[in-house]
């Protein structure tokens, strides 16, 4: 996306829009707060606890770059865009997130990403790709709502491809059989 003339360039030689960068986290503790606040949603309202909990570091560009580099070759790269990234330290799991993103995006991504850690301790044999991505899409989606993001809301369920199909899916699912049906259909769909 264009970042305008009014655009801010952050430490890490990165450029954001000066309407993101309104909302933008930067904070590490306040990151954490809004990690903290997107588990106990998942957790509590969506059933979706962890078994092996998750830390969160949020981290500039080049840390997460670095990081992705290590853990798969050629996704480091820059070639593509990495904003999210699971690490498994031991029996733990690091979640490193992009600083910088818009809040909402920060929220969004974390509860996707949670979701993808539910269904690997869940559902580790789920392999159809409509499922995975609806049911993270989904978890996203239903955090948004808890806060009230009904823009943002709006956008993912428009969104095209494999995202925006697999959560239509989910709320339809959702609508006829409530949350634990969409639980029980992830951990069926193997």
């Amino acid at each position: 996306m264009p970042v305008g003339a009014n655009h801010v360039r952050l430490p890490d030689e990165r450029r954001i829009c000066g309407r993101c960068h309104q909302t933008a986290v930067y904070d590490p503790a306040y990151a954490e707060t809004l990690f903290e606040y997107v588990a106990r949603i998942v957790t509590d309202q969506l059933g979706l606890g962890l078994n092996i909990g998750a830390d969160f570091t949020l981290v500039d560009h080049l840390h997460l770059r670095r990081l992705a580099a290590e853990m798969s070759p050629g996704l480091g790269d820059g070639q593509g865009r990495v904003v999210w990234l699971f690490v498994h330290k031991g029996r733990k799991r690091v979640m490193y997130v992009l600083s910088g993103l818009p809040q909402t995006l920060l929220i969004q991504t974390v509860a996707h990403e949670w979701a993808h850690a539910w269904q690997g301790e869940n559902c580790p044999l789920l392999q159809d790709p409509l499922v995975r991505e609806g049911f993270a899409e989904w978890a996203a989606y239903k955090t948004l709502q808890e806060m009230g993001a009904i823009k943002k809301m709006t956008l993912m369920a428009q969104q095209n491809g494999l995202y925006g199909e697999g959560l239509r899916q989910m709320l339809k699912l959702e609508q006829r059989d409530g949350v634990p049906g969409v639980l029980a259909f992830c951990r069926r769909a193997e």
